[in-house]
């Protein structure tokens, strides 16, 4: 079930969707204009489970946010019209009205009235909401979204609706083999439009103006009988470099990396190349042990020589990584796009694989007398017992005889044999050192 949130200008609209949701999900200024693209987020409301509640953009100009509105406005199941009581009804409200009458969702929308505190008493909050029968709404509520004011009011006047209209309590749904997919790239690499291909829907704004996405994007989308759920993410720059909005956005975006642990489309110009912060955010991720694919786009515009020459270049430049897969793309169209979905399914599958703990010992005790790693004299490190204790990166515990000796080199052959055997093709493997009479891991 889709509530949407659909507003006018710097109305308090970020702020009520987090007090929904109970959770700071999109980014909250006092800056017009922060809010830029479509953000999404599932949420449990009572005895109504499954709801998605959606946060709409607003942008400069009116006529790019039409196509948002009418698309809001067609798909949801209920709207929720945000209306700021210091501005009043402008022509952008008129406008959304009219979008709102045409498609027949005159009763699946609750105005609510915010900003109610700021100019009226509160025993003159209700008599206020008679200017706004003009509109010819059945659920009108005022609300104080800074100050929680009225809040529950609104959530009760959502659930009444469900109830009205006979919409069923849904159990928790069993959680779908979804694969999370996260684009990366840095400023104008078209991972929007990426997005807005892969999903065939105009969800995120595309422009020529770097840090068009300030915010991560959510959506949910099925290709070829698979679910998958694919993030948008904010440009990364230097934190030196960048404002406190920005600051907000991108440690967000981290968060979600480390949490959601998705596989990374990473996105680069072929035309202008691999920069030294495409690099940096790429050892970042490879920090994190995210199956990652490196995409050269926009491989439209070069020869297939070309294209070969900046393969080659990539295998250069990702040799701290050599894991990491290499494909040519083109963001706005569907070339290469079913090679992109097979190695995505592929690198997901390979993430998640669990090996038996027996299989695995067996395999690297063999290894260990047949193929010996190499220690200084008097610094062997001995291999008690290992074992899988976590997939997507797949993660393993070593137990060691002395930990202070397991050095780099070990670790390269540990993760050699496991590839071996195993294969683990295009994942990081995370390898973590414990002496016998630990309880931390290193």
């Amino acid at each position: 079930m889709q509530v949407w949130l659909v507003w006018a200008t710097n109305v308090g609209k970020s702020t009520l969707f987090n007090r929904l949701i109970g959770q700071f999900r999109a980014i909250v200024t006092d800056i017009p204009w922060t809010t830029r693209d479509i953000i999404q987020h599932k949420f449990y409301l009572e005895w109504v489970w499954d709801i998605v509640f959606s946060d709409s953009p607003w942008l400069l100009d009116f006529q790019d946010e039409r196509i948002f509105i009418k698309k809001i406005i067609n798909k949801s199941d209920l709207i929720l019209f945000l209306i700021d009581d210091k501005v009043g009804i402008t022509s952008k409200e008129q406008h959304i009205f009219s979008y709102i009458m045409d498609s027949g969702k005159k009763n699946n929308t609750i105005l609510v009235i915010n900003k109610l505190d700021i100019k009226r008493k509160h025993d003159q909050k209700d008599l206020a909401l008679l200017d706004y029968y003009d509109l010819w709404f059945d659920n009108i509520v005022w609300i104080s979204a800074q100050k929680w004011d009225n809040i529950d009011v609104l959530q009760s006047q959502i659930i009444d609706y469900f109830k009205k209209n006979k919409t069923e309590s849904l159990k928790p749904e069993e959680k779908k083999n979804s694969i999370p997919i996260a684009i990366l790239g840095k400023p104008n690499s078209w991972k929007s439009t990426l997005l807005n291909t892969l999903v065939w829907e105009h969800l995120s704004k595309v422009d020529e103006e770097a840090w068009t996405t300030r915010d991560y994007i959510v959506w949910e989308f099925v290709y070829k009988k698979q679910d998958y759920t694919i993030y948008d993410t904010a440009w990364i720059r230097k934190r030196w470099k960048i404002h406190w909005i920005e600051r907000i956005a991108n440690d967000k975006t981290y968060k979600m990396l480390e949490y959601v642990r998705p596989v990374v489309v990473f996105l680069v110009d072929v035309i202008e190349w691999i920069t030294h912060r495409d690099m940096t955010i790429l050892e970042e991720i490879n920090n994190l042990a995210l199956p990652t694919i490196f995409c050269l786009n926009k491989t439209d515009l070069i020869n297939n020589k070309k294209i070969k020459t900046e393969i080659s270049k990539s295998l250069v430049s990702l040799d701290f990584a050599k894991y990491i897969p290499i494909l040519p793309l083109v963001a706005k169209t569907w070339e290469h796009k079913e090679e992109l979905f097979n190695k995505i399914k592929f690198l997901y599958s390979e993430a998640s694989r669990r090996i038996d703990t027996n299989v695995l010992n067996k395999i690297i005790a063999t290894e260990y007398i047949t193929r010996p790693p190499r220690f200084p004299k008097n610094k062997i490190c001995k291999i008690l017992y290992i074992t899988q204790v976590d997939i997507n990166s797949p993660t393993f515990v070593v137990f060691v005889n002395h930990k202070s000796r397991a050095n780099f080199a070990f670790k390269k052959w540990i993760d050699n044999s496991i590839r071996k055997h195993f294969w683990f093709t295009w994942v990081p493997l995370v390898i973590r050192f414990k002496e016998r009479s630990q309880k931390e891991e290193d």
